[in-house]
């Protein structure tokens, strides 16, 4: 019974394992893997980003509250088929733009570090955001019927959201925004310093890095996003290929660049 849960577990969209880029090579393929896992991440500062969407959910919160339930006096059948499909509409899109993710591949070998980093598009919320649409369309329909002052509240909704669906499903630079692929590798002897963060599973290593604006070497993070289950391991051979340098244990705030 176990062993048929399991299987059932790992075909669940979000168990099955990340696939790389199709045209992805690793550069250095003739190496010997010492380790190599792949892992969604977010890439930037979380506290932020969370913050963020508490504050802007609880803002449109209560503007609904006030503007569409106080001052409109929708009935609570206006309210359930318009307010609430727009609502839950704000709270995807919200959600989608403080939550997106990142998939990355890790390679180990004795030389170094090979990294791969790419987005692709998510289909889910654009299936549902078609459905919801749908949906709304259809009770709206019911709410004409049986208030037709209310028209232009009413399709304001699942209009917004069907051009909302439109403007997104044929938009080639959302498309481009979310197929980015970056390939970047390290050797060992680059990194300076190591810091562990381990609420977060981060490891940051610092490198030297020439900017172009200054002409100057300067301080430059490589964030290495782990796992519960395997943060042990993975920071066990960072720290036995880098054990003569500094290390220390602290909070990593992840710069987006």
């Amino acid at each position: 019974m176990s062993s048929i849960f399991d299987r059932l577990t790992r075909a669940l969209p979000w168990n099955k394992p990340i696939e790389l880029p199709e045209h992805h090579q690793w550069k250095h393929a003739n190496l010997p893997t010492l380790l190599e896992w792949r892992i969604n991440a977010r890439p930037y500062n979380t506290t932020v980003a969370n913050a963020m969407f508490v504050f802007m959910l609880v803002v449109v919160s209560v503007f609904s509250y006030f503007l569409l339930y106080r001052s409109a006096h929708f009935s609570v059948s206006e309210t359930l088929f318009i307010a609430v499909p727009g609502f839950i509409m704000f709270f995807l899109a919200l959600y989608g733009a403080t939550h997106q993710k990142t998939k990355f591949a890790y390679r180990f070998t004795e030389l170094g570090i090979e990294v791969c980093e790419w987005k692709a598009p998510g289909k889910g919320w654009m299936i549902a955001l078609k459905w919801l649409t749908v949906i709304a369309a259809i009770a709206v329909m019911f709410v004409i019927a049986l208030d037709p002052s209310s028209a232009l509240i009413a399709l304001a909704g699942p209009g917004g959201m069907g051009l909302l669906y439109l403007g997104l499903a044929n938009s080639k630079k959302f498309q481009e925004m979310h197929t980015d692929y970056n390939t970047f590798e390290y050797n060992w002897s680059e990194f300076k310093s190591v810091i562990i963060d381990r609420p977060k599973k981060i490891i940051c290593l610092e490198s030297s890095w020439l900017s172009p604006h200054s002409n100057q070497y300067v301080d430059w993070p490589f964030y290495i996003f782990s796992n519960k289950s395997q943060f042990d391991r993975h920071l066990s051979l960072v720290l036995d290929k880098l054990k003569t340098l500094p290390c220390s244990e602290q909070s990593v705030s992840v710069l987006q660049f």
